[in-house]
């Protein structure tokens, strides 16, 4: 079981016992010789890794505050989707989606993890 780095709690979906991390998982990104601040034109650091993880309910998030919206395609047969809504709007608007109290509970949850 992972922890978001941003809301802080568990990436885990499902029965925490047996639910599996979805999200961005044990991410990395690197900073490379003109990224160093004050020696470079960037903001990480020259030989530098950083790891995080991002649950799902945090992703949707930040997605939602990006100025290009992310594209989006089904993995199954490779072909470009709707486009990106967030999640709260997916539920809202879709009929077919029946779990909507849980979703709002667990969205609420997270969303007040962020804020603390």
């Amino acid at each position: 079981m992972t922890d978001c780095n941003m809301c802080g709690l568990l990436c885990t979906l499902g029965d925490e016992a047996t639910g599996a991390d979805y999200g961005l998982i044990n991410a990395r990104a690197s900073g490379g010789y003109e990224s160093t601040p004050g020696n470079g034109h960037g903001a990480l650091d020259d030989c530098t890794h950083y790891t995080f993880s991002l649950c799902e309910f945090c992703l949707d998030w930040l997605f939602s505050r990006f100025k290009v919206p992310v594209k989006v395609d089904d993995y199954v047969s490779g072909e470009e989707a709707e486009p990106w809504r967030p999640a709260a709007q997916r539920v809202a608007e879709d009929e077919w989606r029946k779990m909507k109290q849980e979703f709002q509970t667990e969205h609420d949850k997270r969303a007040a993890a962020r804020k603390s």
